[in-house]
Order: C-alpha cells, then structure tokens, then sequence
C-alpha cells in the first residue's frame, strides 16, 4: 500500500509540472487578477441534485467576475471523477469557462486528493501570478465544489461504491489540503443531498483565509476579490484596523459614493479588514511578526543601493521568477554576495550579486533605469518619492527636493523609504489620514537622473561596467512579458544618453507649458488623440509627449493606467473609466480617446 502510495503521489506531481508549463505557456490568455482554481467533483456520488448544485453554483460565480472586467479575475477548471484532469487552463474567457460543463460525462470515483495535487500545476512554478490589489497580497485560491467523499486516488475504477470511500482516502485528502492551505484560501461549497461538511469545514477551516460557503451564496463568493479591493482602499486610509464597523461602512459610502455595497458586502469588508493579515505579503509576514530578517538592511557598499532597480543580469537561472520584468533591491542578505530583489509583481526572492563563499562573480540581476509604474496600486515598492503636505521629519531626507526610493509597503498605510543620503525610516502615506510623502512623476527629469545616478554607482563594481542593457521600450512601460532583453554590454559613458526626449517647460513651472499646442511643438494631429473636459465642458488635446505616453501604454493594456502632467499638474488617466484623477486634489475629469484625426 505504501509503495503504491508514493508510486501515484509522483505521478500525479509529474503530471502537475505538466500542466505548470501548459499553463505558462497559455499566459497571453490570462486574466492580470487574482487567480481562482476551481476543483469541481463531477463522481456519481454527488447524484443528480448535486449536479444541479455545482452547475448552479459555478456559472453564478463566473457570472459575477464577468461584472467585473477591470478586476480581470483568472479562472482555471480541474475536474474530478472518471477523468481527473485541467478541463480549462487559467484564462478570463468567461463564456467559455462557463460552457466548459456542457459536454462532461458525469460519473465514477471522487479522487479529491488527486485533484488537489494536480491544482499545484496552477500554483507553482510561474503557472499563474501572485496578484496585488492596492496593498492586498492575494495568493492563488482554490474553490472546491464537492460532496466531500473523497475514494482511493491511487485506483483507477470507473465506481464509486461506499466500500470505496475509506478513513485512508479521507486521510490522504486532508493531508494534502493542509499543504495547500498554509499559503492558499481554499473555500469550499457543499453539494448533494448528503454532503460530509466534517471533512469540507476542516480543509477550509485549516486553509489561510478559506470558508464554507453555501451554494446557495455563490454570488457572494464571487464578489470577494471586489469587496477585498473595497477593504484595501479603508485600510491605505482609516486608523489602526478597522475594528469599529460604523466606522468602516461611513468610509465605504465616503470613498465608493456610487457603489451601492449590500449589507452581506459591508459585512465580508469588515470582516477582511478585521483579518488583514491574512493578505499580508511575506515582508510583512516576516516584520508584524518579529522574525529576525535581513530584509531592508545595507550591508555591503559594493552591492547596489537599497531602492535600486534591477532586471535579471548575465548569470540568470532563475527561469520566470521575475515574469522578464524589472525589480527593486529591498535588502543586503547576510550571506556574503546575495541580495534580496521584489520583483514589481510581489514576488521576492534573493539573488547572487558578485563574490560569495560558493561561487565567484555571479550576477543573477543588473541595475537598470527603468522607472516603477503603477497600475492599480497607490503606491508601491520601487516608487520614487519626496516629502508630501504631513511632513513633519525634519532633514531625515537630507532636506526638501530630495528623492527617495520606497523599499516596502504595508497594508496600515506605512511605507519604508531610503534616502538618496542613505537614511532608511518609516513614513506614513495614508495611515491615519496622514501623507508624509509625495510620488514623484516616474518620467520627470529629477527621476530619471536618481535612477541613472544608482546605475552608474551600481557600474563601478559590475563586470566591465555593464549596467545598462535595455531599450526604450521599457522605460516607456512596454509589455514585460516580451522576449528576454539583450545582455549585450555597454560602456558607463553610454549612460549619458537621456533615454527620453524632454521637452523644455514640461516639467518645472515657467511662461510657456507644452501643454498648450502650437505650431512650434505639433505639426498635425495624430492618428490616436486623448482629450480631457475642463470645468467649462471644454474637450483638450493632451500635449505631444503625454499623448504618446498614454497611447503607448494604451497599446500595451487597453485597462491600464498612466500618469500624465497638465498645466503644472499631475493626473493619472485610468483608462478604462475614462477618467483622469488629479493626484493633489483627487478630483476627476473625463478623457476620451479620439482615431483617425477626428474631434471630440
């Protein structure tokens, strides 16, 4: 029996790297949200009536994340009977997910352990992204739609008799739940006239932010990423954490004016706002918990500076870890030659940089330029900063106009700066209702020189000074998920090359903006113009440079954001509201997207 046991335990791991590199390989066809995997048990134990359930439920789900376009939630299917496979790989294709039961013959045993171990080819290996939402860390969840009678996996037999479902196959199945659980929600939804909500209560119970639904609140279960994002923002700017519900629900009708929460979301917020830790991400794990860590210490002058950013160097081996996109270095490992990096996807892993005791000169990672964009965060590690309208820090920034580099966010609206003069402290932005700093615009001049300033200082102890080896393109924010960039070595006097064309009055106050159009700075309209109403009702030309910077974006993610400076000020356009925000005063104004030389 043991031996059997570990003989189908390997298969079905095997199997699961399998469908890991499927899932990669289907990553054009993914949602940029949260990432659900459905388990759906389609055994002859869950009879008619649980059919109907499980469908009723699942469709309800997927219903309710299709009313939802801007979270983009991405949906994988397995299911679990006669066969136990992935019946659809993680996309938001949301029609078809749903059809995906159509077809299904529905019958045999319930291999749930099997199931479950074929879900790591979701969890792992870069099948599918950790997700932020404002500063809510979400890790993959799984939601299991079952009778809980779980059969042997390790028998292939087309019944599922009572003889079948032994202590040892319900053993099994909370034995691997229990792994799963410790980083992943698993919610499960009970089904069939005669569920065993024993065994479907303890996966759940045991699992880090998991619950038992009932079928019949499947719609509520598929709001909770909206809610979560609902719970994020009161957190980024509500007093300690949000214990006091009146208070909570105030500041929902406060900040969602038009969203109309019923009194089953007000609850689920205040209750994810109450249990915060939950969506904590492992930096912060590791600090509210007081575990010794080398995170945000700079140890050694020779490695980059903490708040430098980075992209996998000439030594990578690493695969997909940094989804080719840029880093941010948030500490100095304790072991000689390692650093930690933050990838802008969350993910945070440690990385070679020059001499360590195993191995000599190896760079997993570079120092680049490339500026941190934000999409849906307020703020985030790698962002640039200077002291906002709360200050009240004296010359901890080494004096005012001075840029620093953001190494860690935390959900209770405190954020960890260094300075450009190396002091490193804590700040609020947003805790308490309090702004000790500002972002600064990623493409401002001032920005792009600290950053150029880090490369050239990160240059003198790299390898033939070889820092600089990306393009354009990704300081514009262009697709990360392209082919890895050239490594091709290029000397420190190619780092004064500006990599952007700054226009005269685009950036510091003086007589003439660029955002006003003349003949000087525009020699005709351009095929894709935005505009933006004023208070007149008057529709406005963005000016040259920030009209190809939305656009570039625009033609990257059609739902992204951008921020964008208009007569001295600066909004970030979300595109697929139609809005732009102005980011000192929080007020809104239309945006529109004009083709073909057309006017608004």
């Amino acid at each position: 029996m043991a031996e059997r046991l570990e003989t189908s335990s390997i298969l079905w791991q095997e199997q699961a790297e399998f469908e890991a590199r499927k899932n990669r390989d289907l990553r054009f066809q993914h949602g940029s949200g949260p990432s659900n995997i459905f388990i759906l048990d389609i055994s002859s134990s869950i009879g008619d009536e649980g059919v109907r359930q499980m469908k009723e439920a699942f469709t309800t789900i997927i219903d309710e994340y299709s009313k939802h376009p801007d979270i983009d939630e991405n949906v994988a299917v397995i299911i679990c009977g006669r066969e136990t496979k992935f019946l659809r790989y993680f996309s938001n294709q949301y029609e078809d997910i749903k059809s995906c039961l159509d077809d299904i013959e529905f019958g045999g045993p319930s291999p749930l352990t099997a199931a479950f171990l074929l879900s790591h080819g979701g969890l792992n290996n870069d099948a599918s992204n950790i997700c932020w939402m404002a500063n809510f860390h979400f890790h993959q969840r799984l939601i299991l739609i079952s009778d809980g009678r779980p059969t042997d996996f390790t028998i292939i037999s087309a019944d599922d008799t009572p003889v079948m479902e032994t202590d040892e196959a319900k053993r099994h199945l909370l034995q691997t739940a229990i792994i799963i659980g410790r980083v992943h929600p698993i919610f499960c939804v009970p089904i069939g006239s005669n569920p065993n909500l024993r065994i479907l209560e303890f996966i759940s119970g045991h699992s880090k932010g998991g619950k038992l639904v009932r079928y019949q609140d499947a719609m509520q279960l598929g709001k909770c990423s909206y809610n979560l994002r609902a719970a994020s923002v009161m957190l980024q700017t509500m007093k300690n954490d949000c214990h006091d519900k009146e208070r909570v629900v105030a500041s929902l009708a406060l900040h969602f004016p038009y969203t109309a929460f019923t009194e089953k979301d007000k609850e689920d917020i205040f209750e994810m706002c109450t249990r915060k830790t939950l969506f904590c991400s492992y930096v912060e794990q590791k600090v509210e918990s007081g575990e010794e860590t080398d995170l945000f210490k700079e140890r050694n002058p020779i490695m980059p500076c903490l708040g430098s950013r980075v992209r996998r160097g000439r030594d990578w081996k690493w695969d997909n870890q940094d989804n080719r996109g840029p880093g941010t270095v948030i500490g100095h490992h304790i072991k000689d030659g390692w650093l930690h990096v933050e990838w802008d996807t969350s993910a945070i892993s440690s990385y070679r940089y020059g001499y360590s005791r195993a191995e000599l000169n190896k760079y997993d990672v570079r120092v680049c330029h490339e500026p941190r964009i934000l999409e849906n965060e307020m703020i985030a590690t790698g962002c640039l900063v200077t002291r906002g309208t709360d200050w009240e820090w004296d010359d901890q920034d080494g004096g005012a106009g001075n840029i620093g580099s953001v190494i860690s966010v935390h959900s209770t609206g405190i954020v960890i700066v260094r300075w450009r003069n190396g002091f490193i402290s804590q700040y609020r932005f947003g805790c308490h209702g309090k702004f000790d700093l500002t972002i600064c615009d990623p493409f401002s001049e001032e920005s792009i020189e600290y950053l150029k300033e880090q490369e050239r200082n990160a240059a003198l102890n790299y390898p033939n000074g070889d820092q600089a080896s990306f393009s354009e393109g990704d300081a514009l924010g262009l697709p990360s998920n392209r082919p890895a960039i050239s490594e091709k070595a290029q000397s420190v006097d190619t780092l004064n090359k500006p990599i952007l064309h700054v226009v005269k009055g685009k950036y510091f106050k003086n007589s003439e903006g660029v955002d006003k159009i003349t003949p000087e700075n525009r020699r005709g309209r351009p095929m894709n113009q935005w505009f933006w109403k004023d208070d007149k009702g008057k529709w406005n030309p963005y000016s040259i440079e920030m009209n190809d910077r939305i656009n570039e974006c625009y033609k990257r993610d059609p739902k992204s954001t951008v921020v964008v400076t208009v007569q001295d000020q600066s909004y970030r356009v979300v595109m697929s509201k139609s809005l732009h925000i102005n980011l000192s005063t929080k007020e809104e104004s239309e945006v529109i997207l004009v083709k073909n030389g057309a006017n608004p």
